[in-house]
């Protein structure tokens, strides 16, 4: 009997779970729909491309496998893996800060005009268009780094944010549009899909996932100067926003 009551109760308790991530995921389905139809066949195809990396940042974040711990020390940790499918590694660091999520937000999407004090990688940003209240494009230039042999980088950046249950996802990637043609200054860089995750912790903080997926296309630059320039601006941009 007891058993018998066991099994019921995982029963209720899973259909209970299925059907609530079925219901949002009508939500974030509806919402996704109702986006598209009012966008142009450019802003159709660049949300589709959006909700791609929003798809693949997911599962990096969510279902990690095969890091590679590089650092552990202040509060913050950062990993990299290998990836089957592009040269450059990817970077994931995570921490945790004692603010709300839409606080956090507000900050890492909302307030572009203070990433550069905090995102030590960032050289400038500027918004080009708003495609809709979740689709956005961006112009950034990226700092040298390396010693020198990295040198500054543009970048042309898809950025796509959702709210899904208690969590917050901003996914990006670079496209190739006529917006914003390369101007020459700079090499154009390459970012595949990337961004942040941030979701409640059980010790009441936020916990915030950062990955960092980026190709300089600089096959002359030995890849452990590439890394370690990655790894150094990932831990310095989680402290300076700390601090901020």
């Amino acid at each position: 009997l007891f058993l018998l009551l066991f099994l019921l109760l995982f029963l209720l308790l899973f259909l209970c779970g299925t059907a609530r991530m079925f219901d949002e995921g009508l939500i974030i389905g509806d919402r996704y729909l109702e986006e598209t139809a009012n966008l142009d066949p450019r802003g159709q195809m660049l949300q589709g491309v959006a909700l791609e990396a929003y798809n693949e940042l997911k599962e990096t974040v969510l279902w990690p496998d095969g890091w590679t711990t590089e650092s552990d020390k202040e509060g913050v940790k950062v990993f990299s893996r290998a990836q089957r499918n592009a040269p450059n590694r990817l970077f994931l660091s995570e921490s945790h800060f004692l603010c709300s999520l839409e606080d956090l937000f507000d900050v890492l999407y909302t307030q572009m005009d203070r990433v550069t004090e905090w995102n030590t990688s960032i050289l400038s940003i500027e918004l080009i268009e708003r495609l809709s209240q979740h689709l956005d494009i961006l112009y950034t230039v990226g700092v040298s780094g390396g010693a020198g042999l990295i040198k500054s980088r543009e970048f042309l950046t898809l950025r796509y944010w959702l709210k899904e249950r208690d969590m917050y996802y901003i996914a990006s990637r670079d496209i190739h549009d006529p917006i914003k043609p390369n101007s020459g200054k700079y090499p154009r860089g390459f970012n595949g899909p990337c961004g942040y995750v941030f979701f409640p912790a059980m010790d009441g903080s936020v916990k915030l996932a950062y990955v960092v997926n980026v190709d300089l296309k600089l096959p002359l630059v030995p890849q452990k100067v590439i890394n370690s320039t990655w790894l150094k601006w990932s831990m310095d941009s989680t402290w300076l926003y700390e601090t901020k």
